[in-house]
């Protein structure tokens, strides 16, 4: 009886593969929806292993790809710098330590890390401060008497991108990747709502705490149960404004920005670390650019702190897609490169790296590393050969391959493909802004061919969700066709 319901399942399950549009049907229907019938689409798929065409769509068309992007930052991130890449920061002082006092300043010389305090990445964000704080002691310093430095000067760029959008800056999304990141560089504002449409809200706490910062509050409470507060500041700017409805009746919601100055949050914050140690702080906490030095001296040296592997930052980075880690590996590969740590820098070493390795790059164009700028803009093709680069020439393709989540399983991927028999199935990241969605990856089709592909479209009339579903039904048509 087992075998003879088996036997029916399989027919039933051939019957609609059968009965299903081949790709170009589907993909007819799709270019033609009233949706899309005005606006840019680039598709191209590749076999994985030959990287024969198998598939495309207006594939050398360049338009805005939103965060497929970090696939490319993360592939180049890879071959540059490794997969057990760590970023160190030196701890350290100036002066002299006699009778338990360091007669001088402590001193942070950051080196770019994003990871420090990283929720994604450690379990207790303050750990490290806590570690820190013993290694100060346990190098025989009970007193402080000048300040806390974290000099900033590895990377000359400390701002964003110039063509991110003012709506951007002020949110967690936004933030700036600077010498170093502290606590992915977000702290949460805490809200209390009234209980009717239109009333008022109260800020009633933020973590961590930001000494000096303002917040004007002009958000209402609303019937809508979504989060439609956007935060509006610029970096070093200790100044935000707050517009926009959150859920009514709630006792408490918390919304998540960007933090003005991280790296002057982290002085602060180890100087409240060891305040609680017992450690007498007789100056500041303050941050300088000025670089004397690219190393702490091994005799001023206290100790170094290490980041967690490249390999585990990037599939934070492509699994959660998180912008600030996307834009320090961008400037992190100018530094490494050419001693210039900027945006600027690292795209263009990215666009050459992938020209030399054959790719055209002619109409790659770059404005940062993590796809949240408008300016940026490439083909289906060109990503999709990247892809396959990866798959045959790249020592670290494994450690690629991971990063990339799966459909309908991991990371953003979970909320895609969750009624389509792909979920699961497939790796792929995929981007979104407003009017913007993309989706790129690999996957073996129904007829046993490894694929990689990649899907741009810009400018659809509809919802972006809608949109992604409509996408889903062209990649299904990959699967069941090629």
């Amino acid at each position: 009886m087992r075998i003879f319901y088996t036997l029916i399942f399989i027919l039933l399950t051939k019957c609609l593969i059968a009965s299903d549009k081949n790709l170009e049907q589907r993909t007819s229907l799709f270019l033609n929806d009233d949706a899309i019938a005005n606006a840019p689409v680039s598709i191209y798929v590749a076999n994985t292993t030959t990287g024969e065409e198998l598939f495309s769509v207006n594939p050398e068309i360049s338009i805005t790809p939103a965060s497929v992007q970090k696939l490319i930052t993360s592939a180049t991130a890879l071959e540059i710098m490794g997969g057990s890449y760590t970023f160190t920061t030196q701890i350290g002082y100036n002066g002299s330590i006699e009778n338990n006092v360091l007669d001088g300043n402590l001193i942070i010389l950051a080196s770019g890390d994003p990871s420090l305090g990283s929720p994604y990445l450690f379990d207790n964000k303050n750990e490290f401060l806590s570690q820190w704080a013993k290694q100060i002691k346990r190098a025989g310093i009970d007193s402080i008497k000048g300040d806390i430095i974290v000099n900033t000067g590895i990377y000359k760029d400390q701002d964003v991108p110039q063509t991110w959008i003012w709506e951007d800056l002020g949110n967690y999304f936004g933030a700036a990747a600077q010498s170093t990141a502290l606590y992915d560089n977000t702290f949460e504002i805490i809200f209390e709502t009234d209980s009717l449409h239109g009333g008022k809200t109260r800020i009633i706490d933020t973590k961590p705490h930001i000494p000096d910062l303002l917040i004007k509050n002009e958000v209402t409470a609303s019937n809508d149960n979504r989060d439609r507060a956007y935060v509006y500041g610029s970096p070093f700017d200790s100044y935000r404004i707050i517009r926009g409805t959150l859920p009514k009746g709630r006792d408490t919601y918390s919304i998540k920005a960007s933090i003005p100055n991280p790296a002057l949050l982290l002085a602060q914050q180890l100087k409240n670390t060891l305040a609680v140690s017992s450690v007498n702080i007789g100056g500041e906490a303050q941050t300088s650019s000025l670089q004397p030095f690219m190393h702490i001296p091994d005799s001023l040296l206290l100790f170094e702190h290490h980041s967690p592997a490249l390999s585990e930052i990037i599939k934070v980075m492509n699994h959660e897609s998180v912008n600030l880690y996307a834009e320090h590996l961008c400037k992190h590969i100018g530094h490494l490169s050419t001693g210039k740590g900027s945006t600027e820098a690292g795209t263009e070493v990215i666009k050459t790296f992938w020209r030399d390795k054959g790719i055209d790059t002619n109409w790659l164009f770059l404005a940062d590393g993590s796809g949240l700028s408008r300016n940026n803009a490439f083909s289906a093709k060109v990503l999709t050969d990247i892809l396959v680069y990866m798959n045959n020439y790249s020592p670290y393709f494994s450690v690629f391959e991971e990063s990339v989540p799966i459909t309908g399983l991991q990371g953003t991927q979970k909320y895609y493909f969750q009624n389509s028999f792909l979920k699961g199935k497939v790796r792929a990241k995929s981007g979104s802004m407003t009017r913007v969605r993309s989706f790129a990856g690999y996957m073996e089709t129904q007829k046993g061919t490894p694929v990689a592909f990649s899907i741009i479209i810009n400018n659809f009339n509809c919802g972006s969700f809608t949109m992604a579903y409509k996408m889903e039904k062209v990649i299904e048509a990959i699967y069941l066709e090629l």
